[in-house]
């Protein structure tokens, strides 16, 4: 599982480099093309403001894989080991049931029901815009499910070496 999510975790890092470069590209254009030659280019602005939507929806779900999500933990902290690890669960299954219910299904349906429907700059069909919101949503499930398991492995290891008192 380990080598699967470094798999995962290097395709949604370049994936993020890709979309970066291309959208620098894509400002420094749209700033030339507008100041330089008065030219503005409604296509490069919309394609880089999706792209940037874009790269914060697949960085948050790579900081979430990573577990360098921001995290208030002065509370946590305190907890003994054992509730420090339910309360990682309980946080992990709520992330699974928004992923699954909101991202998941509802951006799935929102992806199928845009399809019809094409952008005026780009045309193309906004269900391929929309497209990112359940194709992150199988990325937190992945890391979720990855998360829980490391979680679990770790609490197990910690018990064992403490005895089992905890």
């Amino acid at each position: 599982m380990i080598a699967i999510k470094r798999v995962v975790d290097k395709i949604v890092a370049w994936i993020n480099i890709i979309l970066l470069g291309i959208m620098v590209v894509l400002v420094t254009y749209q700033v030339i093309a507008r100041y330089f030659f008065n030219a503005p280019s409604t296509m490069a602005e919309t394609l880089a403001q999706y792209m940037f939507v874009w790269i914060i929806m697949y960085g948050s779900s790579y900081t979430f894989g990573l577990r360098e999500h921001l995290e208030i933990s002065v509370l946590k902290d305190k907890l003994p080991p054992k509730a420090r690890f339910l309360d990682d669960m309980l946080i992990d299954i709520v992330l699974v049931l928004f992923a699954l219910g909101v991202m998941g299904c509802g951006g799935y349906a929102l992806t199928k029901q845009q399809m019809g429907v094409t952008d005026a700059a780009l045309q193309i069909p906004m269900g391929v815009i929309y497209s990112a919101i359940p194709i992150n949503a199988i990325l937190i499930l992945f890391y979720a499910v990855y998360l829980i398991m490391d979680d679990h492995r770790l609490f197990l290891e910690r018990s064992k070496q403490k005895g089992g008192n905890e």
